[in-house]
């Protein structure tokens, strides 16, 4: 649905998302996961659909690619992209990432700089978040707040680097908006942020949803979810809402932190930098 039938999308231009999709999932907790990736277009890929009958997990993280920046169509370049048991993924783009590539692979410690594979802004903002965590490659014990804070510093480290080179200044020639919609997981805590270097405009949309079960409809095929105790077993997070009951659905608001504990605990935090305005109107698109 969101390859073909996406609807909150800021690139009106950016009719479907068909340059390949990524699919992480998680065998057992304190695991490292497990990636299936294609340039395929995800309604047209048959593994996807075998894969996707058989396979059950406690944690999936899902993308749908659409090209920026001119970066190539490989299985390289597809989200989520894997370190250690840390899985990443990213939608929408670094503003004028050239002209600070060259710093932040610089930043980088020689194993997580060789670890990069693809061309992307979004791995390289990756391999800068894993510079803010210590020993991630052998490590499973992570804590949401450690993975919360390394996000901050990332957001902060980019927009530092972006102001340097006059990319953040609105007055400027090379000024270029950047939209910072990550998610990581180490396959037990979630951290994803909905974040614009903006305080006007309104970030690339995100939502979340909970209950007790995200379950299908046994005569439409289109999913729901189920809320028959207080409880929150299950946490839904999508660019868009991927059912039509809107009641469902919670807009995580522009330039806030989501924070999914192993205790299905749901924290919002917000961004508290330059770009962070408490009056911002709330829109999703």
């Amino acid at each position: 649905m969101q390859s073909l039938r996406h609807k909150l999308i800021l690139n009106k231009q950016q009719v479907v998302n068909g340059d390949g999709f990524g699919i992480g999932w998680y065998d057992e907790p304190w695991t490292q996961g497990c990636i299936f990736t294609s340039t395929l277009p995800a309604w047209s890929n048959l593994n996807l659909q075998r894969l996707a009958e058989k396979v059950k997990s406690g944690l999936v993280f899902a993308h749908v690619r659409a090209t920026t920046g001119g970066t190539a169509t490989s299985e390289s370049n597809c989200h989520p992209w894997q370190y250690g048991n840390l899985m990443w993924m990213h939608n929408g783009n670094i503003g004028g990432f050239t002209r600070i590539k060259r710093r932040l692979l610089s930043a980088l410690r020689e194993d997580i700089f060789l670890s990069i594979q693809g061309t992307t802004d979004s791995e390289h903002a990756f391999a800068l978040f894993l510079s803010m965590l210590e020993n991630p490659k052998n490590r499973t014990d992570f804590s949401y707040q450690e993975l919360q804070q390394a996000m901050l510093r990332t957001i902060a480290q980019l927009n530092e680097w972006m102001d340097e080179a006059g990319i953040n200044d609105e007055d400027s020639e090379n000024h270029e908006i950047s939209l910072l919609n990550f998610a990581v997981t180490d396959g037990q805590s979630v951290v994803c942020s909905r974040y614009i270097t903006s305080r006007e405009l309104p970030a690339a949309s995100l939502f979340y949803s909970s209950g007790s079960e995200f379950r299908p409809e046994t005569d439409s095929g289109s999913y729901h979810m189920a809320k028959a105790n207080k409880r929150e077993d299950v946490v839904v997070v999508a660019s868009e809402p991927l059912t039509y009951e809107k009641s469902d659905w919670l807009a995580i608001p522009t330039n806030v932190l989501l924070v999914i504990t192993p205790k299905f605990n749901i924290h919002l935090h917000p961004i508290r930098d330059k770009y962070w305005n408490p009056h911002r109107p709330v829109k999703t698109s």
